[in-house]
């Protein structure tokens, strides 16, 4: 049985990356407005230089801030989700444009005073294939491990819903963002 390779081709700058980052940094600044004693606007921030890494790196497929009771079992009351989409399910959309804006304001939901914040990410199939030094060198400066020596974040969803954020979107990079909340 003979096999058919098909390979498509990516090009995504550092100008779509941050375009893209930019928007969800907008969207956790909002985050932190809403929530200001759960995640601090400094921290917000700074989250930006480790999911913008990992979107240039394509070591991601989801990226997730979820505001969560630990007393619980991680009840999660709000939370941000970012599945990433790349090449012509992203240019069929966009037709080259940028597309989504960020920093929405927020809708607060009660949370216990128990209540944390947490970042947290699904790695790509790439990052998992990498091999352990690549993979260090991918999150160093960041706050992340390698996949398999960090914990994983498991949330719990009950009595929420989910609503859309949209696609923000430049070049052959996106994210499509959700809101759950209670």
């Amino acid at each position: 049985m003979k096999s058919l390779v098909i390979s498509t081709s990516l090009s995504i700058t550092g100008a779509d990356v941050l375009y893209v980052g930019q928007q969800i940094n907008l969207d956790l600044q909002a985050l932190s407005k809403a929530y200001p004693k759960i995640i601090s606007l400094d921290y917000a921030v700074k989250l930006f230089n480790s999911y913008t890494t990992f979107l240039i790196n394509n070591a991601v497929s989801d990226i997730g801030f979820s505001l969560y009771d630990p007393a619980n079992e991680n009840l999660v009351y709000h939370e941000y989700r970012y599945k990433v989409v790349l090449g012509v399910d992203v240019r069929s959309v966009t037709k080259g444009n940028r597309l989504g804006t960020g920093g929405k304001p927020v809708e607060t939901v009660w949370v216990p005073s128990s209540a944390a914040f947490t970042p947290w990410v699904i790695w790509s199939p790439t990052m998992l294939n990498l091999s352990k030094e690549q993979q260090r060198s991918i999150v160093s400066g960041t706050k992340w491990l390698i996949p398999g020596e960090g914990s994983t974040f498991k949330g719990k969803y009950e009595g929420g819903i989910w609503s859309s954020l949209g696609l923000y979107a430049s070049g052959d990079l996106g994210v499509e963002g959700q809101v759950w909340k209670i």
